[in-house]
């Protein structure tokens, strides 16, 4: 179907995938040659657009969906990424890290004679995989959450670091006694809350920073004391943005009952609707970046085409960096601390370097291609859930001269033999592995969290698609009659099965979850787990980007806030320029 891509110049080109036109840059042609020099092999720019191979590479995770299934070693029933009925040889976190095993047993001789990518397809099916992408060794009281590590106390907590005791949360780092929050960082005693840092006791608010006892804020400073505000600095005892003495702000909070659960959903209501009066920034992000473009970025410099990062320097369309820092990365999707060199992965972290088309590697990790799930790996190639082994081809150890040479060979070998998928589509060295080779379908990964599809869009692109199995659950209680208020509620909620507002499912609460409910003084949720994660989702811009013009002054702005078009509909969203933005505060 397609040729070997050429490698030597700038320029438009077709996207293999979605047949749309997209361009190699001049500063791209520069990095891909600065990763070829540092891995001693010529790198070529890809084939596929920036959107797609996004795409593909969230669509080998699944951080979300979780199942129950037993360890293949040792037998033991736990939550895991896959389903029951996935065949795939899976290890629940304390098999997985054990020393009774470390890789090498599944080695394999290199065949020159036939095709490297079907030699790699067959010791990715026979090695085993995580049931959790947990950093097992770093936490503690975790066995009900994923995609986490450093922490400890949490339940339904996915994509996290340096957590405790937070419950039905994601992507974080440094949450501490939070409900209910996505992107929360450096915060305490939240719920509820979407992009906040360094803020606490703030509850049912998006994108503040350094804020304190503030309820149904957005994109708040500094403030204290606060109900319904947005866009203000540095403010105490205000009402939806209007200011009050501390007497009479605490006698109207009184009055606005944010302890019923019928006053919350009228306070929601109102506030939602004052924050479309205000404008929003073109991107989101804080005044510690530098020469910056994308979503959801902080503290970077000199970085383009980002989603959710903080602490990039020199690095280009690269998501989900939660923990600072990475630079000189590419196409690089989560989740840093420390990471330099990635390109054209995903699940990179913790002191790594020079990392290429691999997934799920960390720890000290340095110069992998293709490798899954090394730990503390350097000089791997081609190599699945292998441990501390160096100078490994398909988990085969050899020494450092010939495993240079052969690796050489090697890289050769996938140039003159690509992979051809089941839609013809070829894959030469340099592209990151085939969308059939993921173990989830597209609907169950990472990938429809932010890039959503259809169901025949998904299939007809190499994606499988698995339909949702709706459980029986023995409800005992509808949400519609759980107690207005903390106060009303007993222990007894502990034993009912809650009938979801929103959806067919059942829910329980646990009691951690009461706990810190009682200690926010606010009621217990009518929706799911489920449904309360989908509505927060949902109010996240997803990682594309319109061109628009700034609703103040007119100047050209590329945004991840869609433009509203001339019929009407599209975002509702009042969008400045960075230099109209600032001068409202001026």
């Amino acid at each position: 179907m397609n040729t070997l891509p050429k490698t030597s110049s700038a320029g438009p080109r077709t996207c293999l995938n979605c047949q749309k036109e997209f361009k190699i840059e001049l500063e791209d042609l520069a990095y891909y040659k600065k990763i070829s020099i540092a891995a001693s092999a010529e790198i070529p720019p890809p084939s596929w657009c920036p959107g797609c191979r996004l795409e593909r590479r969230l669509s080998f995770a699944n951080d979300w969906n979780l199942f129950w299934r037993n360890c293949d070693k040792c037998g033991k029933r736990g939550l895991s990424i896959f389903s029951e009925n996935q065949k795939v040889i899976a290890y629940c976190p304390t098999c997985w890290f054990s020393d009774s095993w470390d890789g090498a047993e599944y080695a394999m001789d290199y065949e020159p004679h036939l095709p490297f990518w079907t030699q790699m397809k067959e010791l990715w099916d026979k090695t085993p995989k995580m049931m959790l992408a947990t950093d097992y060794q770093t936490v503690k009281n975790c066995e009900y959450a994923n995609g986490i590590g450093w922490s400890k106390d949490c339940f339904l907590v996915f994509f996290a670091d340096y957590c405790e005791s937070v419950y039905y949360s994601s992507i974080l780092n440094g949450l501490r006694y939070g409900m209910d929050c996505l992107r929360a960082t450096d915060s305490e005693l939240c719920y509820e809350c979407i992009g906040i840092n360094k803020c606490y006791r703030t509850f049912f608010s998006e994108e503040c920073d350094a804020c304190v006892d503030c309820w149904f804020c957005r994109n708040c400073y500094g403030c204290t004391d606060c109900v319904g505000c947005v866009n203000i600095r540095g403010e105490s005892h205000c009402i939806f943005n209007e200011k009050y003495t501390k007497e009479e702000y605490e006698k109207k909070l009184k009055e606005l009952k944010p302890e019923s659960w019928k006053s919350l959903q009228e306070l929601e209501r109102k506030a939602r609707t004052f924050w479309l009066s205000k404008p929003k920034r073109e991107y989101t992000g804080n005044s510690l970046n530098v020469n910056v473009t994308g979503e959801y970025i902080f503290e970077s410099r000199n970085s383009k085409d980002l989603y959710i990062v903080t602490g990039a320097e020199d690095c280009k369309l690269c998501q989900f960096v939660t923990v600072p820092r990475v630079r000189d990365c590419m196409d690089f999707s989560g989740w840093g601390n420390n990471v330099t060199r990635a390109y054209e992965s995903y699940a990179i972290g913790e002191d790594s370097d020079l990392i290429c088309f691999s997934f799920m590697n960390w720890s000290d990790s340095f110069n992998l291609q293709y490798c899954l799930q090394n730990i503390t790996g350097k000089n791997n190639f081609g190599c699945f859930s292998l441990k501390r082994k160096s100078y490994c081809i398909l988990n085969k150890q050899y020494p450092k001269d010939e495993f240079f040479k052969l690796r050489a060979e090697v890289v050769e070998n996938m140039k003159k033999y690509p992979y051809t998928d089941k839609l013809g589509r070829k894959y030469y060295y340099g592209e990151f592995f085939p969308p059939e080779w993921s173990w989830f379908p597209y609907n169950k990964s990472n990938a429809m969290r932010f890039v959503l599809k259809e169901r025949e869009k998904a299939l007809s692109e190499g994606y499988s698609w698995e339909e949702e199995k709706m459980l029986e659950y023995g409800i005992s209680m509808d949400a519609k009659d759980l107690p207005d208020t903390m106060g009303e509620t007993g222990e007894s909620v502990l034993d009912e099965i809650i009938q979801c507002s929103s959806c067919p499912r059942g829910y329980r609460i646990v009691k951690g979850e009461l706990d810190l409910l009682r200690k926010f003084g606010l009621p217990l949720a009518h929706k799911c787990p489920k449904c309360r994660e989908k509505a927060r989702f949902a109010r996240l811009n997803k990682p594309k980007f319109y061109d628009r013009n700034c609703e103040k002054c007119g100047k050209k702005i590329r945004t991840a806030f869609s433009p509203p078009p001339a019929g009407g509909g599209g975002s509702s969203e009042i969008v400045y320029c960075e230099k109209c933005y600032q001068a409202e505060f001026l």
